[in-house]
């Protein structure tokens, strides 16, 4: 059901995948860009502002679409996709009916995954009122973890150099020479 969304107060309901029932409900002009909705996201789980993050656009079966993202990071000008960043997309130019659908995905190392689900228009907006704001909370967010956290940094060290198909010394095993003698052999 569409509905006229000048003016319009949007309540989103903001799932975060996790196996306890965690979401806010929020509450944010129509008018307003994907940036605010993604600040008041992270502050109502408790996040900061440090990492990547992305909206999708999404159908009834959560399948992604368009995405919206942070910065700009299209590399090549050619490109026929046209990119939506967060801060130039007013929310009401991508979804203006209730039940539509969108995906959020929060700090691409340790994957915070949320559904978003546009569950009531609001036609009159309360002019004492500040928005976005969070009107509904359910369940504790857990507290983001990171790599840094869990591991020393030669840990760390030591699983991007295994990452990268070498060997916990800096070694390559696919390096045919053991030294420079054996180089010598080749030549």
């Amino acid at each position: 059901m569409k509905t006229d969304t000048a003016m319009s107060i949007y309540k989103f309901r903001i799932l975060l995948e996790s196996k306890e029932e965690i979401f806010r409900d929020v509450e944010i002009k129509s008018t307003q860009n994907f940036y605010d909705l993604h600040e008041i996201i992270i502050a109502s789980f408790g996040f900061d502002n440090s990492q990547m993050a992305s909206f999708n656009l999404s159908n009834d079966t959560w399948e992604k679409g368009q995405e919206i993202t942070l910065f700009d990071m299209q590399i090549d000008e050619n490109q026929n996709d046209k990119v939506l960043v967060m801060s130039d997309t007013v929310i009401n130019t991508q979804t203006n009916c209730v039940g539509d659908h969108l995906l959020y995905s929060y700090d691409f190392l340790n994957m915070q995954n949320f559904f978003i689900e546009l569950i009531e228009i609001i036609v009159k907006e309360d002019p004492k009122a500040f928005y976005p704001k969070v009107v509904y909370t359910q369940g504790e967010a857990p507290k983001p973890t990171t790599i840094v956290d869990e591991m020393s940094e030669e840990e760390m060290a030591n699983e991007l150099l295994k990452d990268a198909g070498f060997e916990e010394d800096g070694s390559d095993p696919n390096d045919i020479f053991e030294g420079f003698d054996d180089f010598d052999d080749y030549q």
